[in-house]
């Protein structure tokens, strides 16, 4: 699947946005390197390394955040935390690039063919499944059916603060056959029981963990050393073997890994919060692979323009949208609660220039998280409500709502108030520039705008994330209908979830609710399609969160290292395959 630039138009300005970025990297490439991880080519201490061979032996990858723990079920919520899950734990299956599935953790699928999937009358469900029988984990302790037993009672369990209980919340019970099969008795139907990939239902190794969980303690659990140190045991490719915070952490290949030993000695992954000094890195030689979004669009774009060591593939697999705040906790512009002032906020922004912009010119307005290139997607766009650019149409809603221009200009009510909105993005060049044209085009029509940056070095602050006050531009994996679920009820942060969930602005509607649950449970696919429908058309109507155009990532690749590509979007992590990673 290949995005192409839709039109040959630059925005307005769009050269004020970009001409910082070239300055920037005309400094940082002429720069001496602060690497603290030696790359390919290059030994300890800045000296010419011994060989090829040694230098072989070890992939430097650039990452622009680390995770708060190792556990794929325990992480609140970070972007890249699935780059670093593959890298110690394996889950059942694995999706490949097309998106195929097959077999990894488990020795073959459940399939209703064969009787390991068994649909009953009253839609509940079993599945049975198979673990390799080489399996083990980092200790060298088999895995067994009771560990993937022992991990869904902790998932389920109201006190541990997991963020996505998704598919979990369909299970019924997890039962050990043996030591190397376990049943899921499923409360009701789910289409894809047969393929559970990374974050769903991982196992825990309840030899290690199970005394700690025993004791009853949740907040003592889940801050446990084991899950933030070396001390992991888990089930993947690669040992965490030094973790120096915001610097770097270090992988060291699992001899005794069930898929055979990876082909490559060690991953270093660097930590690189900054966008242009990421770029910096690439077209300098200090690191060998980029992956997920830690390198921008612009940035993608100026690395296949001047990386003569490498290749950047690009592929659009994120929805860019903008979460409104609707916890009355933490709303700083109560008006959002008024459905016309949202649809009036969508309507002033020109999103077809901020796409422009925002993605160097890769995609355009994009509505829903649903791509052209689905089957679907002509259904759904004409079944949605759609908001096209028009700032006199948003300036009628406005005044419908209450509100119009005073003598200054801004946006006034009855009672003299004015309209603020806050605009919230995470550092980077590519949201800033979406950050800047959105304020402006809000400002236009006399909201009384402002900008908040996300510092990288509070991306993992989920307290902190879900407090903005009005407007939050974040991006999900595409994969319907499972990137539905990041709107639902069940997502909402909570102290009790440790603020972890998708849903930031906690937005809550029931009729959304009702249509998800069957797009992601009826065994029919035409009802799934029908939920589907009628999900993102509530939506839309209700503009519960409002779209910006998709996201590509740019994986940037040196010459010579074969295996990091394009992953499938319902899969997140370009470190799916990482056990095959090697230079030749």
């Amino acid at each position: 699947m290949r995005f192409v630039r839709w039109s040959s138009w630059r925005v307005r300005n769009h050269q004020l946005f970009r001409a910082p970025l070239l300055l920037v990297l005309l400094l940082t490439a002429c720069a001496p390197s602060t690497s603290s991880a030696p790359s390919p080519g290059a030994a300890p201490g800045g000296q010419p390394a011994p060989g090829r061979n040694q230098a072989a032996r070890q992939i430097t990858v650039a990452i622009g955040a680390e995770v708060n723990n190792l556990a794929p079920k325990l992480e609140p919520g970070n972007t890249f935390a699935s780059e670093f899950n593959f890298m110690t734990d394996s889950p059942l299956t694995v999706e490949d690039a097309q998106g195929k599935a097959s077999p990894l953790l488990a020795a073959e699928m459940p399939s209703q063919d064969n009787g390991s999937w068994k649909v009953n009358p009253d839609g509940t469900m079993l599945t049975t499944w198979k673990i390799r029988p080489n399996a083990v984990w980092h200790d060298g302790q088999p895995i067994l059916g009771s560990d993937f037993a022992f991990a869904f009672k902790v998932y389920m369990d109201p006190n541990v603060p997991v963020a996505d209980r998704l598919p979990e919340q369909f299970m019924d019970r997890v039962e050990a056959v043996d030591d190397r099969t376990f049943n899921i008795y499923w409360k009701t139907a789910y289409p894809w029981a047969n393929r559970l990939i990374i974050r769903e239902l991982p196992p825990l190794p309840e030899h290690v963990v199970g005394p700690i969980y025993a004791q009853g303690d949740a907040q003592a659990f889940v801050g446990n050393a084991f899950w933030t140190s070396n001390q992991y045991v888990g089930s993947g490719p690669y040992r965490l073997v030094q973790w120096d915070p915001a610097s770097q952490l270090i992988f060291q290949a699992f001899d005794q890994y069930f898929m055979g030993r990876p082909k490559t000695d060690r991953v270093v992954f660097r930590i690189i919060g900054d966008t242009n000094t990421v770029l910096a890195n690439v077209l300098g030689g200090n690191v060998d692979v980029t992956v997920g979004i830690t390198l921008s669009q612009e940035g993608g774009a100026t690395a296949r323009r001047q990386w003569a060591d490498g290749h950047v593939s690009v592929t659009p697999v994120r929805f860019r949208y903008t979460q409104i705040q609707f916890n009355p906790d933490k709303q700083g512009t109560p008006a959002l609660q008024d459905v016309r002032v949202r649809q009036a906020l969508v309507t002033a922004l020109d999103r077809d220039a901020i796409a422009e912009v925002a993605t160097a010119g890769t995609s355009k307005t994009a509505n829903v998280p649903i791509v052209p290139q689905d089957p679907l997607f002509p259904r759904v766009d004409q079944a949605i409500s759609k908001y096209l650019y028009d700032p006199t149409r948003a300036l009628q809603l406005l005044q419908d709502a209450g509100w119009a221009r005073g003598p200054s200009g801004a946006l006034q009510n009855a009672a003299g108030q004015t309209l603020p909105i806050d605009i919230w993005t995470t550092a980077g060049s590519d949201n800033e520039s979406e950050q800047h044209l959105m304020a402006a085009g809000l400002s236009q029509i006399g909201v009384q705008a402002s900008e908040t940056l996300i510092a990288q070095s509070r991306i993992r602050d989920a307290e902190y994330r879900v407090s903005f006050p009005a407007l939050n531009t974040t991006a999900q994996s595409i994969d319907v209908p499972a990137i539905l679920r990041i709107w639902t009820s069940l997502q909402c942060p909570t102290a009790a979830s440790r603020f972890g969930g998708s849903n930031r602005g906690c937005w809550s509607d029931p009729e959304f609710d009702r249509w998800f649950n069957i797009a992601n449970t009826s065994l029919d696919p035409a009802q799934r399609d029908t939920g589907v429908i009628n999900a993102l058309k509530e939506l839309t109507d209700q503009v519960g969160a409002f779209g910006l155009s998709y996201n590509s990532e740019n994986i940037a690749v040196r010459n010579g290292l074969v295996g990091p590509g394009p992953r499938w979007p319902g899969q997140i992590g370009t470190t799916w395959n990482v056990y095959q990673w090697e230079w030749q």
